[in-house]
């Protein structure tokens, strides 16, 4: 059947009424209207053919279309999912691509005849959690942002707790959006201060705060043995949940950092052990999951259908021995010295890994046998700590979410930084990919992406990041979060083969669209900063090693060490 015949259709989009639907539907229109010239009217029904948008309630997520008669229904379990046929649709029938505001225009193809597919097709994801938050701050990318993520499958969105100011610009910016597009929002991360904040508590009640070195501290945790403490904070939840009736999830997370309460009802507890990876600081996980669940019990006499999430992460990532979490209450588990070079999982058997990635795969097979609900990853994959140095985690991710999907884990939490698109935005297409299909060759899909990034220049820009990743990636050392020791690798005669590729890649690109070849310059200044910053870390191990030598020397009275080092250090 047709759907459009040289600009012109007889075709109605129709939706039920009071479904949720007004969305999808003028998305699905507006989009027809840019490829065809067609104007397709929305109604609630129509007499003749039609696209037909119906939400079809299922247990477990799933969307796609399928014929019936001279109707195209497109379907889905919910809103935002009848919201992804329609964008899987367009892609799939229309050729259009959606590239992020930071990569170009998205690309909607000029097609004045088309016609309906003769089959159907559905979709049902991996993880049913797929979320980004934001990092530093909410801001019009963010609501561009919001866009893309719905246009590539994303669900979620987590406000930045931890961030002043993030609430207010959530409530004017995204609120709207997100709502729209019925996208599940949740309030997370570092979310203690939130909750209970020193400067509106401290000064009268500081015995809400962690004791510390038997002094009670603001800038750590709190109480977590206090009834007072738990009573407050689940009032204050409760209400915040009460006037944000479209968030489901309160992430309630620890300060970031440590600063655990050492009153003596605190230290009863649990044991008083070494955590890993950190032996200077206590095992917290029992103590902060029986907190958690203390909260979570109260907040569900207000919000039965409503759930916190608890972390695991630095010296309360090992499962708790004893507290098992509740039902209504999800985990995010967060590898955070985890290696980059090396797979999750792959690096147990893997003896050039220097980084816990093994024993963190260790950690997420117990948590997962243990967390009744939801068990999602709080996963560092858009490098927003790498200092915007390129570094390819192509190879990486497949190996990691198929992985993930054989587990059983829910899904992620990704931070992003609009600024660092450029450098680490293949990732998040990379997961996005993987979130639906974690077996699928990305190969191909990949090499889509850089023919629309690049255009002409795509082919010189697959070599130059396969040879990235060939010589500077795969022979260098294990890599972590805020580590940058890997870039010292980085000269002029290690990377010519890929600045190159690079090289040429800028020549093709003289003849490409503006969009393409300001991609190209992208990578171009990745490659540069890559180069700065790999001999600025070699001029700061100089420096050690100078260091190094007069120490080793200075005891024979030729030199003073001491006044060397301070001198050395301050230069550096």
């Amino acid at each position: 059947m047709r759907l459009v015949e040289e600009g012109q259709s007889e075709v109605v989009i129709t939706r039920a009424e009071d479904t949720g639907l007004d969305f999808a539907a003028d998305e699905l229109a507006r989009y027809l209207a840019i490829v065809s010239g067609a104007s397709l009217p929305v109604a609630a029904e129509a007499s003749g053919p039609a696209l037909r948008l119906q939400v079809e309630a299922t247990e477990t997520e799933t969307h796609g279309w399928r014929c019936v008669g001279q109707d195209l229904v497109l379907f889905g379990s919910d809103p935002l999912n009848v919201l992804f046929a329609v964008y899987a649709f367009l892609e799939t029938h229309c050729g259009c691509r959606w590239l992020s505001q930071c990569e170009g225009e998205e690309i909607v193809p000029r097609i004045e005849t088309l016609d309906l597919p003769d089959a159907g097709r559905s979709f049902s994801p991996a993880f049913s959690h797929r979320a980004f938050t934001n990092y530093p701050a909410i801001d019009g990318r963010t609501v561009a942002m919001i866009d893309w993520m719905a246009k590539h499958r994303f669900n979620r969105f987590m406000i930045f707790a931890n961030m002043s100011g993030s609430l207010e610009a959530y409530d004017k910016l995204l609120r709207r959006e997100l709502v729209a597009r019925g996208m599940r929002i949740e309030m997370g991360h570092h979310s203690f201060r939130f909750f209970l904040p020193p400067e509106e508590f401290f000064a009268e009640h500081p015995e809400y705060y962690a004791l510390v070195s038997g002094e009670r501290v603001s800038s750590g945790q709190v109480c977590t043995a206090n009834p007072a403490v738990a009573e407050i904070m689940a009032a204050r939840v409760c209400a915040f949940l009460a006037a944000h009736p479209e968030i489901d999830t309160v992430g309630l997370w620890p300060n970031d950092g440590y600063g655990w309460c050492e009153c003596e009802a605190c230290l009863a507890q649990e044991p008083q052990e070494p955590s890993w990876p950190y032996a200077e600081h206590p095992r917290r996980t029992d103590t902060y999951l029986r907190f958690v669940n203390r909260l979570a019990e109260i907040v569900a006499r207000e919000h039965p259908d409503r759930s916190l999430s608890a972390l695991a992460y630095v010296n309360y990532v090992q499962p708790p021995r004893e507290v098992v979490p509740l039902p209504n209450v999800k985990v995010c588990f967060a590898p955070f010295q985890r290696c980059f070079k090396h797979p999750l999982a792959g690096a147990a058997h893997d003896e050039h890994c220097t980084r816990p990635n093994a024993e963190y795969a260790r950690l997420l097979e117990q948590w997962r046998a243990l967390v009744p609900g939801q068990l999602c990853l709080f996963e560092y994959l858009m490098l927003i700590d790498m200092l915007s140095i390129p570094y390819r985690l192509t190879s990486l991710l497949p190996e990691d979410f198929r992985h993930y999907a054989d587990l059983g884990v829910d899904g992620y939490v990704l931070e992003f930084k609009p600024e660092e698109w450029g450098a680490y935005g293949v990732n998040a297409n990379l997961i996005g990919w993987l979130s639906w299909e974690p077996r699928r060759n990305t190969e191909e899909p990949l090499s889509v992406l850089y023919a629309d990034l690049y255009g002409p220049a795509a082919a010189e820009m697959t070599a130059y990041f396969a040879c990235l990743e060939r010589d500077f990636i795969r022979p260098g050392p294990c890599v972590h979060h805020y580590d940058l020791e890997y870039a010292r690798r980085a000269t002029l005669l290690l990377m010519r083969p890929a600045l190159e590729h690079l090289g040429r890649a800028v020549a093709l690109a003289a003849s490409a669209e503006r969009s393409q070849r300001e991609n190209v310059q992208q990578a171009q200044i990745g490659a540069q900063w890559l180069l700065k910053v790999g001999q600025w870390r070699g001029q700061l191990a100089q420096g050690e090693e100078l260091i190094d030598w007069a120490w080793a020397r200075g005891k024979s009275g030729a030199l003073d060490f001491e006044y060397i080092e301070r001198r050395v250090r301050a230069e550096l």
